[in-house]
């Protein structure tokens, strides 16, 4: 089970850029593996192909990866769930993340097939007793609410907040809900800053003409 949990943070590690912190990400795949040393401008890591070393600037984004449960999510936190949609309509989540601020706040369609990012602020957190009473389901739901790329008052709410009319945060509010499966990893995504990279951190290096462009560090 640690070992499943292990390999689960490994793959949002590899998918930061997707989630709420927003923007495109680096140009290259991501660089995993342990620092080996760092010097307060050249990082070193340890990856599975050998040494990379990259810049690390005033510009890198840096962040702590926190393993966190359901229970530890609570109303009016912003989270980023890349999710499934089933046969059945319901979008049930492939894991959470918990973020300390809000960024690229939306609902919108993933690169893979039947898959939906939504990054949004939690409404409510529904219990398994209280699904089975409410809808008759077995996994626990959580409902948010969202900026959207429409016009305020639009229906169907979907998109990008930054897409709408005068910018993030004008646009439409829309409303979703998604179910949360059995051993869903669930992290929380914490400011970080240099003095982290210490020998033997895990961490996760978006690197960008020789230059981390951001840098996920696990627990």
């Amino acid at each position: 089970m640690r070992l499943a949990f292990t390999a689960s943070i490994v793959s949002l590690l590899l998918t930061t850029a997707a989630f709420a912190q927003g923007g495109p990400g680096p140009a290259t795949p991501p660089v995993t593996g342990t620092v080996k040393s760092f010097d307060g401008k050249t990082l070193v890591v340890n990856a599975a192909s050998g040494a990379v070393t990259v810049a690390v600037t005033s510009a890198t984004r840096m962040s702590l990866t926190v393993p966190k449960t359901l229970a530890d999510i609570k109303p009016g936190d912003f989270i980023a769930s890349g999710g499934t949609r089933g046969p059945d309509g319901v979008l049930r989540a492939n894991e959470i993340r918990i973020f300390s601020a809000p960024g690229g706040e939306g609902q919108f369609p993933m690169s893979q097939p039947g898959q939906t990012m939504t990054n949004a602020t939690v409404k409510e957190v529904m219990t398994d007793a209280t699904v089975q009473k409410v809808g008759g389901g077995k996994n626990p739901v959580i409902k948010l609410t969202f900026h959207g790329a429409g016009a305020p008052g639009a229906e169907n709410c979907t998109g990008r907040s930054a897409d709408a009319p005068g910018g993030a945060g004008k646009g439409c509010v829309g409303q979703t809900e998604f179910e949360v499966p059995a051993n869903v990893p669930v992290v929380a995504q914490l400011p970080a800053d240099p003095s982290m990279l210490k020998p033997g951190a895990k961490v996760s290096v978006g690197v960008a003409n020789g230059a981390a462009a951001r840098i996920s560090i696990s627990q």
